[in-house]
């Protein structure tokens, strides 16, 4: 669980988010947040799929391979 929790935070920083804006956008409080990312603790998929919505890579996410696009 660490290392979804480590890919967790690169997306969030990667897309110029804060904690507490990341976790209101997936439903969750900023500790829970703060718990995933440490991998204290797993995110449910509807959380996944609220950030999925503004454009986290969840195949990076869950797997650690970058999403590839079809052209």
């Amino acid at each position: 669980m660490g290392e979804i929790g480590k890919r967790l935070k690169e997306e969030r920083v990667r897309l110029h988010y804060t904690q507490a804006a990341f976790a209101a956008i997936g439903g969750v409080l900023v500790n829970a947040q703060g718990r995933y990312e440490r991998g204290q603790r797993s995110p449910n998929a509807l959380y996944l799929a609220r950030l999925a919505g503004i454009g986290v890579d969840l195949e990076y996410v869950l797997t650690g391979r970058r999403h590839q696009k079809i052209l």
